[in-house]
């Protein structure tokens, strides 16, 4: 399994799907039901400060501390 981002052809809408690399191809706009196409987002790994593990997403404004 793997997190894969997408964009929407036709509205634009960016989401992403946790799935096998084989299903890429089936993936449609869960608002418009248009085609997508892959995209590669940015992501942090962090850790909170009690040592969890964080998916981090770094908009650190809305953050409560994992650096």
């Amino acid at each position: 399994m793997a997190l894969i981002d997408f964009k929407c052809t036709k509205c634009g809408k960016k989401f992403f799907e946790i799935i096998k690399p084989s299903e890429i191809g089936k993936i449609k706009c869960p608002d418009c039901g248009g085609d997508v196409k892959r995209v590669y987002e940015e992501r942090s790994i962090g850790k909170h400060s009690n040592g969890e593990s964080s998916g981090c997403g770094g908009n650190c404004s809305a953050c409560s501390g994992c650096h």
